[in-house]
């Protein structure tokens, strides 16, 4: 068995989407959301890029068979409860876990760009 090839992400030319919370999600704004997909694995279930995005905020739904990790790069965002309790916020320099099954709101505080990291059971 040949060992796997490392990745840099340097290397990478990644696939870019530009999005936008769904109108009936939107809290506050319509923020622009830019993400790089650099590594997807569907095997494993674990895709991995980043992540800016404009002042802003929505609700957010993750799958029960999905976890995204998180590292700040710039800005602040914040993550709250459905009802805006039990905030965290982060910013450069913090990381975090979404756990699977949450249900709650997004805010882009300040601009902001993250590196994430995202693994899906059962894919």
């Amino acid at each position: 068995m040949t060992n796997p090839a490392m990745l840099s992400f340097a290397a990478i030319a990644p696939a870019t989407t530009e999005h936008f919370p769904d109108a009936d999600n939107r809290l506050k704004g319509k923020p622009r959301r830019v993400t790089n997909e650099y590594f997807a694995n569907a095997v494993h279930g674990v895709r991995a890029g980043t992540w800016q995005a404009e002042v802003g905020a929505y609700r957010v739904e993750l799958a029960a068979t999905k976890h995204e990790f998180f590292h700040i790069l710039t800005g602040k965002v914040a993550v709250s409860q459905p009802d805006g309790s039990d905030t965290m916020t982060y910013g450069a320099g913090d990381t975090g876990i979404i756990p699977p099954g949450f249900k709650g709101i997004f805010e882009i505080i300040e601009p902001a760009s993250k590196f994430w990291v995202v693994t899906e059971r059962g894919v």
